[in-house]
């Protein structure tokens, strides 16, 4: 009898490792030179949680989930309380973001609210009218739900969701646009007692994607949860990241800018195109478009070898990827960003670039080229820098205008990296390294005319246009202790006859406001307790000021004449 138990409970955990197994995970690479090697070892990343019973002791073991019971779990989490659990990716019910599970309003939204009601969460919100529908929830009712769903009480904190909050109603409020959510599918599972582990996969019926790629964003997920007899308790929702990569090109890296590793993962081609994804704790951290330009669409369709260096000078680390497309091989670049976007596409080169930089297709060739004699390390001086950015950009587009120009009365000028007309990138250099103030913020277009400093305060201001003019914002920026510049004040010109009160000119009051003389709204950004009196003195002292613009004054020769180097 002992001996039966024995091989049945064998065949049970065989049969789960086969139904969730599926998460691969393969092998960590060098962050500094080309990746090419096949991986050493492929393990499970997500499978559920099963035991061998003692022989001794009455065990009960993990059982597979029956069609019924399948069909049971995909009818539960295409309803609002259950689907928002498999959006993002968390390894406890503490790690859960809240924001995505809201995001459809998890069915508890309330209905009871009035027109006062209303009107102050306008006013909370700084709005005027609505462009979507109101949800609210209230906060006890938010309290009910998160504690039936973890068996926790993890209220998150009035500020930590995206949604505002009015005290006066206790409630939650945000707009949300009409749009069915994200449709999933139970395709198999094991419950051992009270506990299931179940995966899903995008179903073919949800709208907007194509999940029949079923990797990245769309891949399986794996997720564990109780039953408590009234509701089911979750406890961790994997997404299987390594469905459909490419085993030579998918790997772990060190990244100076993270705390941590950095899953690097290269999907497979599918539909023409080759897609990276950058995953850190089991979360998305972003994806580098694969994109090539040429006279038609074209994407990477292999990828041959990755590299990460610092070629823009600022200390974090970049990455270079090349490979082959429709249009030949090419090397694309990916400049390290502060901030959420974290890397931003930089430079496409193809061949006629590659040899004009002296370089071949390779990772350590196009690394020696793009840094020259200088290697990777901090910096001597803010020529030496802004010299190795000019080079880059100069690299990327042989259109941009350069400047140094002294915004904050420091021994430093600030480098001004200036494409005409599209968009403007601004650096500092500090401790060995650049830092960039401005990345290749657009203007020239929807009423942006472009940004000026205001000469020896470390003041930085753009004004942009919105309805032709009826209506004028003006932002007064500064530097912050990280990442790019932030707004102190912004100031809102009303410049026609709002009768409405929307905030928007209609055609009507446009017409009636001819002789119109103007209002002004203005904001504190500054997180300091300031009066609308005392913001609009800020202001003012800052319109005393002299105003130049940002932009480009010099070639890249002329640059580099000034830099001396």
């Amino acid at each position: 009898m002992k001996n039966n138990l024995l091989v049945k409970t064998a065949l049970l955990f065989l049969t789960t490792v086969l139904i969730l197994s599926g998460c691969g995970k393969t092998a960590a690479k060098p962050d500094n030179a080309a990746v090419n090697a096949a991986p050493v070892s492929e393990e499970p990343q997500v499978q559920a949680e099963v035991s061998v019973p003692d022989p001794v002791a009455e065990v009960q073991a993990p059982v597979a989930l029956s069609g019924d019971e399948l069909q049971e779990f995909t009818e539960l989490f295409d309803t609002p309380g259950y689907n928002g659990f498999l959006e993002e990716p968390f390894k406890s019910p503490e790690d859960i973001n809240w924001d995505a599970v809201l995001r459809n309003g998890a069915g508890i939204t309330a209905q009871d609210y009035g027109e006062e009601e209303v009107r102050d969460f306008l006013e909370a919100a700084g709005q005027k009218k609505f462009y979507g529908d109101l949800f609210v929830i209230r906060r006890n009712d938010l309290a009910d739900y998160i504690r039936q769903h973890t068996g926790a009480d993890l209220m998150p904190g009035k500020d930590t969701l995206t949604w505002t909050y009015v005290g006066a109603h206790d409630s939650f409020y945000t707009e949300h646009w009409a749009g069915e959510y994200i449709a999933y599918r139970c395709v198999s599972g094991v419950k051992e007692g009270d506990r299931y582990t179940l995966r899903f996969e995008l179903s073919d019926s949800s709208p907007g994607i194509d999940p029949r790629s079923h990797r990245g964003v769309f891949a399986d997920r794996i997720l564990t949860l109780r039953n408590s007899g009234d509701h089911y308790i979750v406890e961790s929702n994997a997404i299987c990241w390594d469905d459909h990569a490419d085993p030579e090109q998918t790997f772990d890296v060190e990244l100076p800018q993270f705390d941590g590793q950095v899953r690097f993962i290269t999907y497979e081609e599918y539909n023409g195109e080759t897609t990276i994804l950058l995953v850190r704790d089991g979360k998305r951290l972003t994806e580098l478009s694969t994109y090539v330009w040429g006279d038609q669409l074209a994407y990477l369709k292999k990828v041959a070898a990755v590299g990460f260096f610092d070629f823009n000078a600022d200390g974090m680390k970049d990455i270079a990827v090349i490979g082959d497309s429709d249009l030949g091989r090419r090397a694309l670049l990916y400049e390290a960003v502060a901030g959420d976007y974290v890397f931003n596409s930089f430079a496409d080169l193809d061949a006629a670039k590659m040899a004009e930089l002296g370089a071949d297709f390779t990772i350590d060739s196009l690394k020696a080229a793009l840094l020259g004699s200088h290697g990777e390390g901090a910096y001597g001086s803010w020529q030496e820098a802004y010299a190795q950015i000019a080079k880059v950009y100069r690299i990327s587009n042989n259109m941009f205008l350069y400047d140094l120009i002294q915004a904050d009365g420091d021994d430093v000028p600030e480098l001004v990296v200036d494409y005409p007309g599209y968009g403007t990138s601004l650096f500092t250099y500090e401790n060995g390294s650049a830092r960039c103030l401005m990345n290749h913020w657009p203007y020239g277009a929807g009423g942006n005319a472009g940004y000026s400093y205001l000469p020896g305060t470390g003041v930085y201001y753009n004004g942009n246009a919105d309805y032709a003019g009826a209506v004028y914002y003006e932002y007064y920026m500064s530097k912050r202790d990280a990442g790019e510049l932030g707004t102190d004040y912004w100031v809102k010109h009303i410049n026609f006859n709002d009768f409405d009160g929307d905030g928007e000119p209609s055609e009507e009051e446009l017409l009636a406001s001819r002789e119109y003389v103007g209002s002004a709204e203005y904001h504190n950004e500054t997180g300091r307790e300031m009066t609308p009196d005392e913001v609009k003195a800020a202001v003012d002292l800052y319109d005393s000021y002299e105003m130049r613009p940002l932009s480009g004054a010099m070639d890249y020769d002329s640059l580099l004449a000034q830099l001396g180097v």
